[in-house]
């Protein structure tokens, strides 16, 4: 994946993540990059994280993502689904 896809990607996902999305995003960029993830508190403390402790749970409780649009976003990104689509399209 280049870095112009994974920008797109970020944007897209963005956009459809709805009220409380800033946080939203800092959570996901801290779950990428922690090893381990066994509380919030470790999230919280990832340096990817760059709120306050009560957004953690504020993102989670105002964020009502655009399910169907979201799961369209993650199979179009997909390598996945292009290698598939590439060597089935003319079957």
């Amino acid at each position: 994946m280049t870095f112009k896809t994974l920008q797109k990607f970020r944007e897209a996902a963005y956009k459809l993540l709805g009220t409380g999305k800033n946080a939203v995003m800092d959570l996901m960029d801290a779950v990428l990059v922690t090893r381990s993830v066994y509380s919030f508190v470790e999230l919280f403390m990832s340096p990817a994280f760059r709120r306050k402790w009560p957004s953690l749970y504020e993102g989670i409780e105002d964020c009502h993502p655009h399910r169907h649009e979201l799961m369209k976003l993650y199979i179009w990104t997909s390598p996945l689904t292009k290698s598939h689509n590439l060597c089935c399209r003319g079957a």
